[in-house]
């Protein structure tokens, strides 16, 4: 793909530990650079779907524009393995169970049930664990089963024993541990007691407390459904089988979050400091995951040429940017690694970028109210925007995501929550989830006006 409706493009790629994989180049004479990320899945088509959608619509509301007449936009397109965060968590609700009940007659057909929802679950998981060591981690949450069944106190301390491992094996990775989503309790709790509360059902949204509801595949064009049926916070025979898929989604949460950031870090923060000096401007776009890529890359680049920062329903936390709860990414504020506006498009009507908070709740507390809201301590970004923040760090003056040629009073240096639920939603299912919606034409219109308020 040499560029998307005339815009010139090249891939920057990299492996999991943020290793450029390939030189990607940009034309002479360009003053606005966009790097755009993608988030939960890692093939080349699925980021070329993406990329072509939300940049044609940029193309087409900004032809013509007066405010682009003097500008040579270049776009490069990030290409990292994440992984599609698709836990279903084994749907045996399909045959009528609902959480805490029991498919079978007879409590030895229930036990059986729950077993092979626990080892579906651990199927499901594995794929996102191929580092060396991982393979034996992941048959030893197999042996667990019958006894995590049982209720077994040493077989739920093995399991969260793995896990830490699976994800630390050192217990020195960068980052990790975090009060934002409950890393850090995760890791230094009782690991029985982190067991125990896990187990309790999970609601798969904030709008939905009972239902889950299957995600959209992220790339998907618009009104394609993905084909996943099943709910992430499964519908599960037991509680053991619950406390296996929240604690299974919780890490393979963690891993993708570590990955990012890994990636923005130590792949595109040196692609930009490397790039930057052929541009008068850099803009960072990043969807899902690629949201925390790209905020990391700003973080840690050297760059003064930031001039935008557009998070498209990111997963991280909503305190990832507050001073008083000490967000992991509150260095962008105080350093002003910004110099535009940083824009937040957020929606309840995406049910998976709150994946891991719901889960969070449970094991930091017995029990919880408006889960993964803004009034929760755990809560992702893309669901209620950035929370927690300094008086006048956010722009009270514009608040929503407006249609195409509407006005936005963009501020520089400011955060500005955009309440997206208008346009980022299914359009043939407004009750599915609207993770994946993001490359629509109100969205590469905000982008756009971002980019020449700077």
């Amino acid at each position: 793909m040499k560029d998307i409706a005339g815009i010139p493009f090249d891939w920057a790629r990299f492996d999991k530990d943020g290793q450029p994989q390939n030189d990607p180049k940009i034309p002479a004479g360009t003053t606005d650079l966009i790097i755009v990320s993608h988030g939960w899945k890692n093939t080349e088509p699925d980021a070329t779907a993406l990329y072509t959608q939300l940049f044609t619509n940029f193309a087409e509301v900004t032809k013509a524009d007066p405010d682009y007449a003097a500008r040579k936009l270049a776009i490069i397109g990030v290409l990292w393995p994440a992984k599609q965060f698709d836990l279903a968590m084994t749907n045996i609700a399909a045959s009528g169970s609902k959480a805490g009940g029991v498919l079978s007659a007879g409590p030895q057909a229930a036990a059986a049930d729950s077993e092979k929802a626990m080892q579906e679950a651990i199927d499901r998981a594995a794929t996102f664990f191929d580092e060396p060591g991982e393979a034996e981690e992941i048959a030893k949450l197999r042996t667990l089963t019958e006894r995590l069944e049982k209720n077994e106190k040493s077989a739920k301390e093995e399991f969260v024993a793995a896990l830490r491992r699976m994800l630390d094996p050192d217990g020195q990775a960068a980052g990790m541990k975090s009060d934002d989503d409950a890393s850090r309790k995760f890791f230094g709790g009782n690991a029985e007691r982190i067991f125990d509360q896990a187990k309790q059902p999970v609601p798969a949204s904030t709008q939905d407390s009972t239902a889950p509801v299957a995600p959209q595949d992220p790339n998907a064009p618009v009104g394609s459904a993905s084909g996943q049926e099943a709910g992430f916070f499964g519908d599960l025979v037991s509680g053991a089988a619950n406390g296996v898929a929240n604690l299974l989604n919780l890490t393979t949460y963690f891993k993708m979050k570590i990955r990012a950031g890994t990636v923005g870090s130590k792949g595109v923060a040196p692609l930009i400091d490397r790039l930057v000096a052929q541009v008068q401007r850099v803009h960072l776009v990043g969807h899902s995951f690629g949201g925390r890529l790209v905020t990391a890359a700003a973080a840690d680049s050297t760059t003064t040429k930031i001039h935008s920062l557009s998070l498209l329903q990111a997963a991280f936390s909503h305190n990832g940017f507050s001073r008083s709860r000490e967000g992991f990414f509150r260095k962008v504020v105080d350093g002003k690694r910004v110099k535009g506006p940083i824009l937040i498009t957020h929606t309840k009507n995406d049910r998976a970028v709150g994946l891991a908070y719901p889960a969070a709740s449970r094991i930091s507390r017995d029990t919880a109210l408006g889960f993964g809201d803004a009034d929760d301590e755990f809560g992702g970004i893309g669901s209620n925007g950035a929370q927690q923040m300094d008086k006048d760090e956010i722009f009270a003056g514009t608040k929503t995501l407006v249609d195409v040629k509407g006005a936005y009073d963009f501020k520089a240096g400011k955060l500005h929550n955009l309440e997206s639920s208008k346009f980022i939603v299914d359009p043939k299912d407004a009750k599915r989830d609207a993770h994946g919606f993001i490359h629509v034409p109100q969205v590469a219109w905000a982008i756009s006006r971002a980019l020449v308020s700077a």
